[in-house]
């Protein structure tokens, strides 16, 4: 086995993890239908469907981490710290970036909102997603290196 490759364990972990993962969507997407169809909507129809498939993905990706199946025994290079941190600020100065545009230019988002366009708010969700998912990744990472 290639020391980048999953071990059995990990593989297991994976698996069960994404199967629990598909399971919450999908039981949350017929909440959701269940909910609309009695007339009591939390969202709108496309910003609902894709904040329950953020959910399910964000779960997954958190699980992962923290039960150590996202990387191999052989992933972990030393060099690759500095490009770690050099993407996590590119995107933090990103997101931080769309949201200043965002709050700036009111007209822009009273046009969108006369128009019935969601953009602004699924733009907002998933720079947050991000972050909250980038966080938990450094949080999980530092508490684990501890632990060693």
């Amino acid at each position: 086995m290639s020391r980048t490759n999953l071990d059995e364990r990990q593989l297991q972990k994976r698996h069960k993890a994404g199967n629990q993962a598909f399971l919450l969507m999908a039981f949350l997407l017929l909440a959701d239908m269940g909910l609309q169809n009695y007339g009591m909507k939390w969202l709108e129809y496309p910003l609902s469907n894709y904040a329950i498939f953020m959910l399910g993905v964000g779960s997954y990706l958190v699980r992962l981490i923290w039960s150590g199946a996202y990387v191999g025994p052989g992933g972990a290079q030393g060099g690759a710290k500095g490009k770690n941190v050099l993407g996590a600020l590119l995107a933090i100065v990103v997101a931080a970036c769309i949201l200043i545009v965002t709050f700036v230019n009111p007209t822009a988002a009273q046009s969108a909102a006369d128009s019935g366009a969601n953009g602004k708010v699924i733009l907002i969700i998933s720079v947050t997603a991000g972050l909250v998912i980038l966080s938990t990744v450094y949080l999980i990472r530092r508490r684990n290196n501890r632990a060693e």
